[in-house]
């Protein structure tokens, strides 16, 4: 009976799971043929050098979770650089979480021959890496030659997930985890390593592939790409006890639902799809293309309290970590003080460097011991680290999922790019920090990040929250400008800037960001900008590291020659509008695209407010005329202008204005309108009677 039993183990071992069971078949010749020599609508052609006869991609999803992906792909080739990039194919995963079958690779001639590519003839190579080192590899094929007119069909499998953030498994005897009950001294490491070794040793030789949200399937399919398409389709399947709820975005997208027995197929599909239009500054693709977020989750407070599970071992203090919190909050009396100190500590001590600690990388959140070592790790990692010092400090405190720069839908599927912090204070509320963008940035959250959805890892289950809008004030640059034009048509000056919220940082950002070498010639090159001969005499920073404070820059500059002479009058420009318009580390509207009209909103990820005030003497026995005031308003921006002369001084007030982080299409027209007021303003001479003793005198 035993040998019966373990036979019958030893064939079930042996049977495909259900995704191998129906894969997709290679096209028939005859199809391949007729796709290729359908002729496709100008319309959805367009200027495009390649065309995608059809992207075929089904799902099947196991109860455990685990994803069986096919992906079909046939493109034609339009134009001779279309037929030279499509001959070269790249296909990336990572292997910790992830595997990739090639199994078809067939070119399709426009005579009607075709020929098979041996998909063994791949090579698998590290993919290119920046500050993220995680082993993530490519395969990469060259094909033969191809003409105007010839396609390429591939098919892909693999399984496994994409995008995650913590361990797929948990230790063998979990363990009841309870909220600031801090794991012992040591016990995270050693917590690390069972995990790692339970997500290699597994149940299965694919259990290191199943979801870090074990039993739950979630995806996010976009419908538009930078290739025309004829055909998009994707189908999933699964378990008839996961019903999966799913919403469209962006536009239409054709759907399904059949019943197949024991199980559920969806089906979602688009026709006819041209290329995505991109744009200066355009949102991210998930927010403008027709896209489906689908999920089995029920709600994002089940997504809220997996989260806080997986992640609470990671938060575990060591009596090194606790000291160091000690030092950091010494003398400070205020949470307030303290928080905002721990928050800066990490921001500036920790790295923004993706260090990969083995098997289990990319979805194992570090430990806070681990973190502190290196003095390195990503996001999740750096927020993981506020987490640990704030507990060790006293406080509650907790991980959170958001999207930097795009929306997440309240399909709760993972739709996060990005990890930060939650502390819970006394009234039950919570405040956002966020220590991977705080470094050289003054606020605790950045200003960067207003409008951003969020999900806090809470045991009680929170739902999908937002960020509050920031004002435009809460990113206000203050401009000081005196100057003094000398009889020679020279100009003395001092330019003083103090910056809050984002242009703080921007100012910080100057010092922060190059080598002391570097920063007198970056400097110059502002004014360089206003006339090749701008002579930088001297400049000074407030403390760059001192943020109990906003910054403060100091330009003292000299500009020969700046004053035109007219015979009877003088006409120079306000240095100090001059220097604004042009130039984007100070201004969020400078250089503003001049096209007339926008497909897409104009994203600039911050408002800000700019007031400026300037005083130009003359030498004596000139007089100004003082230009018309200047108030142009429009929906999203505004730019007022006023002079006062007195004597042979005059006196400019001004206010630049833009109020949100994104502009919609509809906007577009009065917003370039108020950037080419500015634009106008400051590169139009003011004028400056002169005393017939005077005439002359300025070259």
């Amino acid at each position: 009976m035993r040998s019966c039993l373990l036979a019958l183990a030893l064939l079930c071992a042996l049977v495909p799971p259900a995704a191998a069971l129906e894969p997709p078949q290679p096209l028939p010749p005859a199809e391949a043929v007729a796709l290729l020599a359908a002729e496709a609508p100008d319309e959805l052609v367009g200027e495009a050098d390649q065309l995608v006869l059809f992207e075929r991609e089904s799902v099947i999803v196991e109860d455990s979770g685990l994803g069986h992906r096919y992906r079909h792909r046939f493109v034609k080739a339009l134009e001779p650089a279309g037929a030279l990039a499509l001959a070269a194919l790249r296909f990336d995963y990572d292997p910790a979480s992830n595997v990739l079958d090639l199994r078809l690779v067939r070119v399709h001639r426009a005579d009607s021959s075709w020929v098979d590519i041996d998909p063994a003839l791949a090579r698998d190579v590290p993919q290119p890496t920046d500050l993220i080192n995680w082993g993530a590899r490519m395969k990469v094929l060259g094909l033969p030659p191809l003409a105007v007119g010839d396609g390429v069909e591939t098919l892909t499998y693999s399984k496994g997930f994409l995008i995650a953030y913590l361990a797929a498994d948990e230790p063998e005897q979990p363990r009841q985890l309870e909220v600031l009950k801090p794991v012992p001294a040591g016990e995270a490491m050693s917590l690390l390593d069972s995990t790692v070794a339970s997500v290699s040793r597994g149940g299965s030789s694919d259990e290191r592939y199943i979801p870090p949200m074990r039993g739950h399937f979630y995806d996010v399919q976009l419908f538009q790409s930078d290739l025309p398409q004829r055909e998009r389709r994707y189908t999933v399947s699964l378990p008839a006890t996961k019903p999966l709820q799913y919403s469209v975005y962006n536009g239409e997208v054709m759907s399904s639902l059949r019943f197949a027995g024991d199980r559920h197929d969806y089906a979602f599909w688009k026709e006819n799809v041209p290329a995505l239009v991109h744009e200066p500054r355009m949102p991210d693709a998930s927010d403008v293309v027709p896209k489906v977020v689908m999920a089995t989750t029920e709600d994002w407070e089940a997504k809220s309290r997996w989260f806080a599970e997986t992640n609470e071992w990671t938060f575990a203090h060591t009596p090194e970590i606790a000291a160091k919190v000690r030092d950091i909050t010494r003398g400070l009396d205020t949470d307030e003080e303290k928080v905002a100190a721990l928050l800066h500590w990490v921001a500036q001590n920790i790295r923004y460097f993706g260090l990969t600690m083995g098997k289990g990388e990319g979805y194992t959140l570090h430990p806070g011991e681990m973190t502190f070592r290196d003095r390195a790790g990503v996001c999740k990692d750096i927020a993981g680290m506020l987490v640990t010092m704030l507990r060790a400090a006293g406080y509650e405190a907790y991980g959170a999922m958001t999207m930097a720069g795009a929306r997440v839908e309240d399909i709760p599927a993972d739709q996060f790019n990005h990890c930060v912090v939650a502390l819970k204070k006394p009234d039950g509320s919570f405040q956002m920090l966020d220590p991977t963008w705080a470094p050289w940035n003054n606020p605790t959250w950045s200003r960067w990040e207003g409008e951003q959805d969020y999900v806090i890892g809470d045991f009680d289950g929170q739902d999908l929250m937002q960020i509050p809008a920031f004002s435009p004030e809460d990113n206000l640059l203050s401009v000081k400008s005196t100057a003094q034009l000398g009889a020679d048509g020279a100009l003395d000056g001092t330019l003083e800037f103090t910056g809050r919220g984002v242009s703080d940082g921007r100012l910080r950002g100057v010092v922060a960001d190059r080598a002391a070498r570097d920063l007198r010639p970056y400097l110059e090159n502002w004014l360089g900008a206003l006339t090749p001969r701008a002579e930088l005499v001297d400049f000074s920073f407030s403390d760059h590291r001192d943020f109990t404070r906003d910054t403060t820059l100091r330009l003292r500059y000299r500009l020969p020659g700046w004053a035109e002479d007219l015979g009877d009058s003088l006409a120079l420009r306000s240095p100090a509008l001059a220097l604004l318009a042009g130039n984007g580390a100070l201004w969020r509207l400078a250089g503003l695209p001049k096209a007339k009209e926008r497909v897409h909103p104009y994203f600039i990820w911050a408002g800000q407010r700019v007031e400026l005030s300037e005083s130009l003497e003359l030498p004596r026995g000139n007089t100004w005329a003082a230009p018309p005031a200047i108030d142009e308003k429009e929906t999203q921006a505004s730019f007022r202008c006023d002079w006062k002369p007195e004597r042979g001084r005059l006196d400019l007030t001004a206010a630049l204005q833009v109020d949100r982080r994104l502009i919609q299409p509809e906007d577009w027209p009065g917003l370039r309108a108020v950037a080419d007021a500015i634009e106008a303003r400051a590169a139009a001479g003011l004028t400056a009677g002169r005393s017939a003793s005077r005439k002359g005198g300025a070259r």
